[in-house]
């Protein structure tokens, strides 16, 4: 019979109830794809099955030889360990921790009782040569990537390097019931695809620099647009979510893919596009973006005061660039949505009402701006920004469970000043509900929607009048998390 591979995706912290579905587990599917023909490959994924722990007695047997646990910073790490614990009782196949968070801290994650091996970076080479030898029974050392325990020590993995991904087999998204996880966007169904990996920028509060080097690898043109159109043909969807970290790097590789994308009759969500970037396109090239079908395009704009952007962020580009490529798309059938943080090392009370009024002042230009949120800052284990605070004396979780209380709603860097928290935290809260999102995703049902619409000018006047105290909305917000997610 054979052999099996249980595959876990665990939960995230904070499910998002503008989304009916979730996103398909990408990082295990990738991890599988040079092995999903030699052995029996079983995931699990418990932000679909509310019964999973009944599903985990009859997904483990006899003949499972490995457990394969994906995970990200955040809640998703405390309940990957609530499940860790569920499967150990089961069976006493190896756990192999893979994902950002164990890439980014290998050594902290090892040394968690839970965690047989790590693998660190890419998974699809190291996963598959790892569960080799965990199926010939053969010790398992010096394999790039990979972190082991023997006798309770650490095993120093040796170096790395970036794969080459026009070499790799493409995403067995045939593993999965990918129905459970194609999204509706604005009316249509949405694919999620992935044609880069990383990014050349040098922001600092960001993973890419670590987890991908820095680097841009780009999937040749004729391969994307021939696996997308053999996926349409199977999947059928008109929209196509691409995962990639900044498009627009590369200006006439993207543009042949919108072409050819156009030809195939399918759109697109961009992930993430850097102000830079758009500023190479002329207003022509954008009049091509909007006609070839892009649906949504993602930038990340992060602060509107310059000394936060250019000095602690280390981003290219002013304030004033950003909003000159923001205002580019106004009037245009382009959803914009634009990325902000708040609370960031150094930052004074202005500079976070710099980016409030930025932000403002952007959704009033049209309503196909889209803003999530102001995000709280926290830092990313392992990052440029995270280093130097921890030089500084900034106290940071040494333990893999104690991480999984990291919520990227909360003001992680201000427990010291619980005045400040508070600001940020109910700010964070109130731009929530500035936009239309609501509409824009298949999700919540009419009930739901009604209550978003009702609060937007409620939120609106609040935080552009800096009327943020009491705010009951919090506790009710909670409780229809409850219920809608």
């Amino acid at each position: 019979m054979k052999k099996n591979i249980l595959l876990f995706q665990p939960r995230i912290g904070d499910m998002d109830m503008f989304r009916d579905k979730p996103t398909p587990p990408m990082g295990l599917l990738c991890a599988s794809s040079m092995i999903s023909s030699k052995f029996e490959i079983r995931l699990l994924d418990q932000r679909i099955e509310e019964n999973w722990r009944k599903l985990l007695r009859t997904l483990i047997d006899d003949n499972t030889i490995a457990i394969g646990i994906s995970i990200m910073t955040g809640g998703m790490i405390r309940n990957a360990l609530e499940a860790a614990g569920e499967i150990r009782r089961l069976t006493r196949a190896p756990m192999i921790w893979g994902g950002i968070h164990p890439s980014l801290l290998p050594k902290q994650t090892a040394l968690n009782a839970l965690v047989d091996y790590v693998i660190e970076g890419e998974g699809e080479e190291s996963f598959a040569r790892l569960v080799e030898r965990i199926l010939k029974g053969v010790k398992v050392e010096n394999i790039p990537g990979v972190w082991t325990k023997e006798n309770a020590h650490l095993k120093e993995r040796p170096n790395k390097t970036l794969l080459d991904i026009n070499k790799l087999p493409g995403v067995p998204y045939h593993l999965v019931d990918m129905e459970k996880y194609i999204q509706t966007y604005r009316g249509k169904r949405m694919f999620f695809y992935q044609a880069s990996r990383g990014c050349p920028c040098r922001c600092s509060y960001c993973y890419n620099k670590v987890f991908n080097l820095g680097l841009l690898r780009s999937m040749a043109i004729e391969r994307v647009l021939e696996d997308l159109k053999q996926l349409k043909e199977k999947y059928k969807f008109s929209l196509v979510y691409f995962l990639d970290d900044n498009f627009f790097v590369d200006k006439n590789r993207a543009l042949s893919i919108l072409k050819g994308l156009k030809e195939l009759g399918l759109g697109c969500v961009l992930q993430g596009v850097d102000i830079e970037s758009l500023d190479r396109l002329s207003d022509e090239d954008l009049d091509f973006i909007e006609s070839s079908g892009v649906e949504r395009i993602a930038i990340g704009v992060e602060s509107g005061s310059n000394r936060i952007r250019n000095k602690i962020l280390k981003k290219e580009g002013s304030v004033e660039l950003a909003k000159r490529q923001l205002i580019r798309f106004k009037n245009r059938k382009i959803i914009v949505l634009f990325s902000l943080m708040i609370g960031l090392p150094s930052e004074s009370r202005d500079e976070i009402n710099e980016t409030i009024r930025f932000g403002l002042e952007i959704l009033k230009m049209g309503p196909n701006f889209r803003i999530p949120q102001f995000y709280i800052f926290s830092p990313y284990p392992g990052t440029l920004l995270f280093n130097s605070l921890k030089n500084e004396g900034v106290s940071f979780p040494s333990k893999l469970e104690d991480w999984g209380k990291y919520e990227w709603d909360y003001s992680h860097m201000h427990e010291h000043s619980p005045k400040t928290k508070d600001f940020l935290e109910r700010v964070g809260f109130l731009s929530k509900f500035l936009d239309s999102k609501f509409g824009d995703y298949g999700s919540g049902g009419k009930i739901l929607k009604i209550i978003y619409n009702f609060y937007r000018p409620i939120a609106w006047f609040r935080l552009s009048k800096g009327f943020l105290k009491p705010l009951p909305e919090k506790f009710f917000y909670r409780m229809l998390k409850k219920v809608f997610t």
